[in-house]
């Protein structure tokens, strides 16, 4: 089968395995260890077991925004809008339910206005900002899950800039206790940031994956990061998607360096990996996602295919409120 071909990043998932509500605990969940050509099974508190004095790990610092917001048309019909960006016109949204250009919708007591901007994008103006959307606002999870809550889960422990509109997964399986043995077992936690936006939840659709386009994202990098990445010894372990694509970025065209600006980088097989990524610990994706795609280019494509036969036969969870794997990086 042609490695750029959509078909490739599909598979079948049983509905069961998309898991709708979180664990009670934090760190309540399974983890796949992917080394060389093993598979183990384990569970994430005992993750800590695998680092060693010297690793570094490095987590998406981001949080996520309550722009999720309810809204009221003046026929009184109601809509849900999903704020994705601050531009100088207005906010750029996706709206569910019907809208057209230049209906006004009422957020508890303030008007705006709507108008259409191309590939299912609104432009919502109005006397509105961030503070305003956040306090009337829900989280946004992702559609797969059923139930709408605010989910406390949903919001890492160790997230300090708020400025997504997802959840870098990977690292809600943390808890602030956690990180700390690994510290204090001398295991570097560093942090970049990334700025997760819908395009985290957008399919691919181009049957040549090479096509596909990635919306663009801020990142930043910071020069202690990069500075204590350059002096690492052991392993270095990238905590989701996120991270790795922070850190290509940054790495391009070879060589780490401090960065802050957007990006729109799509890794997807057959991928030269430019940063010294040993490791990723991710969940597991969506089919037909770009998500998916870097994992089958990091970790292997066959290396994943077969892990995910057998997260699906030993009954796994997928997706945002799933269970979590470790993989080597392959080859």
């Amino acid at each position: 089968m042609n490695r750029y071909s959509l078909s490739n990043l599909d598979f079948n998932l049983p509905v069961e395995l998309i898991r709708q509500s979180p664990p009670l605990k934090r760190s309540n969940c399974r983890l796949m260890i992917l080394n060389s050509g093993v598979i183990s099974h384990s569970s994430f508190p005992k993750i800590i077991n695998l680092f060693s004095k010297g690793d570094t790990i490095i987590l998406n610092r981001t949080k996520v925004r309550k722009s999720l917001v309810y809204a009221t048309k003046q026929t009184g019909g109601k809509v849900s809008i999903t704020f994705l960006e601050k531009t100088e016109s207005g906010f750029t949204a996706f709206i569910r339910g019907k809208v057209r250009d230049g209906d006004r919708i009422e957020l508890s007591g303030r008007d705006v206005r709507v108008s259409s901007l191309g590939d299912g994008k609104r432009l919502i103006s109005g006397q509105i900002d961030w503070d305003f959307i956040e306090k009337i606002g829900h989280l946004p999870l992702p559609p797969y899950i059923k139930k709408r809550a605010d989910y406390s889960y949903y919001q890492n422990e160790i997230g300090n800039e708020t400025n997504s509109i997802a959840a870098p997964t990977a690292s809600l399986h943390f808890d602030r206790l956690m990180l700390n043995k690994l510290a204090n077992n001398g295991v570097k936690v560093l942090y970049v940031l990334l700025g997760v936006g819908y395009g985290t939840f957008k399919g691919i659709t181009s049957e040549d994956i090479r096509e596909h386009i990635v919306d663009e994202e801020e990142i930043e990098v910071p020069e202690d990061t990069v500075s204590q990445i350059e002096n690492a010894k052991g392993n270095l372990v990238a905590v989701g998607t996120t991270v790795v694509r922070s850190l290509e970025t940054a790495s391009l065209p070879g060589k780490i360096r401090p960065y802050r600006g957007r990006t729109r980088i799509f890794i997807y097989p057959g991928w030269k990996f430019n940063s010294n990524i040993t490791h990723l610990l991710t969940n597991f994706h969506i089919p037909r996602s770009s998500l998916l795609s870097l994992v089958y280019a990091f970790g292997s494509e066959g290396r994943i295919k077969q892990a995910y036969e057998e997260a699906i036969r030993e009954k796994y969870y997928f997706y945002s409120l799933g269970d979590a794997m470790l993989i080597d990086r392959w080859p």
